[in-house]
């Protein structure tokens, strides 16, 4: 069976390596000059490859995400990592690294693992369409017509790559409009003397008085507005309400001082003005860019109580999400006709990993996701066959 996989990712990659290890003449075609190039800037360099800690809210809601994340547990995708020569640790968050925290090695390993099994990469390669001919498959590859028995989508992300036109390979009602996701976001409030401060906050997420998300950890401020994994997380939400058509009134709101009650806050401030130091409220609480910044929000004559309240609620009104060159992930993609179990769709192509609706938060979860999606599709038999050491 000539099997052609289109895209050379994470999802496209573990897809064809369980497959050529079955015994099935596997055709990578991959746009780019190098497969993996995601997979190699993940993580740093250092490649996050997952997390210990996966569950379904950690994705946006998705029948798919439910009926793969059943098929597929942590224990089956490190059978596979651990048949390719990737052995794993992890944080105290639940992140899991490689050993040899290098995500240039992961992709040697997988791309030696396909191609040591029969594989067969195109690279530099563009597969402009695809139709049904008879029982076959005719696609378009770099201008060539070439038949195969099975296609699978393993594309589709336009993070940080160039843009894939799903609806070239599918029927356009079986796509949803595609926004980028995991990416810093453009405010109003915008401060250039804040620019590259990092802070840890809580941050949450507001569309007028309607709470829709919360988060906890570092916060980069940038001259264009805010980054920092909580903002990554929380414009996920942004992303996936643009994807369902929904608009909003968004406003982000910072906790710059989460170790200290707004009433403890209050009683600081109020004796530092008591004792003449009325130009240090905020020492040893605050970086002096962020405490000024604080005291210009509230304005100069402002109480204690003003100043604890805005340092606790410092609030920034969401403007636009920056563009794909930025973002790590994809919002939206295929969710139509789509069969949960074999993840193929009424003209018999099968989608995986960033070709469909599926998108997770920071931490390990969309890589993933697009590994687990691929090992979904094989059955038992068939990934105890390649999940053998090797």
């Amino acid at each position: 069976m000539k099997t052609l996989v289109i895209g050379g990712g994470m999802s496209g990659l573990v897809y064809g390596i369980i497959a050529c290890k079955n015994g099935v003449e596997v055709t990578i075609a991959e746009r780019n000059a190098r497969v993996g190039k995601k997979i190699a800037m993940t993580g740093n360099g250092k490649c996050n490859i997952g997390n210990v800690y996966i569950e379904p809210s950690h994705y946006n809601d998705s029948a798919i995400v439910k009926r793969v994340l059943d098929s597929v547990s942590v224990s089956d995708y490190l059978r596979f990592l651990n048949s390719c020569g990737i052995f794993t640790y992890a944080d105290r968050e639940g992140r899991m690294y490689p050993l040899s925290d290098s995500a240039a090695n992961v992709v040697d390993c997988l791309r030696h693992q396909f191609c040591k099994y029969g594989g067969k990469l195109l690279t530099n390669t563009a597969v402009s369409s695809v139709r049904k001919v008879k029982n076959v498959f005719e696609a378009e590859v770099n201008g060539e017509k070439i038949f195969f028995d099975k296609v699978v989508l393993a594309c589709g992300g336009c993070s940080q790559a160039q843009p894939v036109d799903l609806r070239s390979f599918i029927t356009a009602s079986d796509v949803t409009p595609v926004f980028p996701s995991l990416v810093p976001v453009k405010v109003r409030e915008t401060d250039g003397t804040l620019n590259g401060l990092r802070v840890r906050a809580n941050v949450t997420l507001f569309d007028g008085s309607v709470l829709l998300g919360r988060e906890s950890g570092e916060v980069l401020f940038r001259d264009y507005g805010l980054s920092g994994i909580c903002i990554l997380n929380l414009s996920a939400i942004i992303a996936r309400r643009l994807v369902q058509g929904r608009d909003g009134n968004y406003t982000f709101v910072l906790d710059v001082v989460p170790h200290l009650e707004q009433d403890a806050l209050k009683e600081i401030i109020n004796h530092r003005v008591e004792i003449g130091d009325g130009d240090k409220l905020f020492y040893g609480i605050l970086h002096n860019k962020l405490a000024e910044h604080v005291v210009r929000r509230a304005s100069k004559d402002a109480d204690a109580s003003r100043l604890a309240t805005i340092a606790k609620n410092l609030s920034f009104h969401f403007d636009r999400l920056l563009d794909w060159s930025m973002s790590q992930v994809t919002a939206g993609g295929i969710e139509g006709s789509i069969d949960l179990d074999t993840l193929q769709l009424p003209n018999g192509l099968i989608a995986l990993g960033e070709a469909l609706n599926v998108d997770g938060l920071c931490g390990g979860y969309n890589l993933f996701f697009a590994a687990a999606s691929a090992i979904h599709v094989f059955s038992e038999e068939q990934r105890d066959k390649a999940f053998r050491l090797s």
